[in-house]
């Protein structure tokens, strides 16, 4: 029972600070379910990513995911419970005030100040994704091969996503990926 009450309020203080979307808590998510409470493992985390940014809301996914890892189907709702109370909350009680507010000059610092933080925190996830999944010469190709496919086409990232996970079976294919020199990411 404490294990799911402590799904409950760590999701919910993820939804609470997801300012700009759920993405930009996947450093604290990270931070929180593999490092401190060792929840998931690095490469669960990964995949987990990898998987939600397939899917609409990346931390709305990412949330039940985690919580059946930790304690099942009950793990699961809580978390998913946990992740979606404040957002609703804020949301039924602020909607009808919210307009008057979007030009205000202390809500508009606010976020200003915000962006740097986030991106402090999507690099952390970054980095532990990396540290991860880039194993060898071979993925460091596909990481950058990805990064420019993102950047310079308008192909879709399910398309790039589909295309990294078609190498990494290729590459996984014994023998075939053991020629490869590593990679070690500090």
């Amino acid at each position: 029972m404490a294990e799911l009450l402590d799904l409950f309020w760590q999701f919910m203080l993820f939804s609470l600070l997801a300012f700009g979307g759920g993405g930009t808590v996947l450093g604290l998510v990270d931070r929180v379910a593999v490092a401190d409470k060792g929840w998931i493992t690095p490469a669960e985390f990964s995949a987990a990513v990898g998987f939600t940014f397939i899917t609409p809301g990346p931390i709305l996914v990412l949330a039940p995911f985690v919580g059946y890892l930790v304690a099942g189907v009950p793990g699961a709702l809580v978390a998913t419970l946990g992740v979606f109370i404040v957002p609703w909350a804020l949301a039924m009680g602020s909607a009808h005030r919210l307009r008057q507010y979007l030009h205000h000059p202390r809500l508009r610092a606010f976020g200003k100040g915000a962006g740097p933080a986030i991106v402090g925190l999507f690099s952390l996830a970054v980095l532990t994704i990396a540290r991860s999944s880039i194993s060898n010469v071979a993925m460091v190709v596909v990481a950058l091969l990805a990064g420019v496919l993102m950047t310079r086409t308008k192909l879709h990232p399910i398309l790039i996503l589909v295309g990294g996970a078609l190498a990494g079976l290729v590459l996984g294919i014994p023998g075939l990926g053991d020629a490869i020199p590593e990679v070690r990411i500090p």
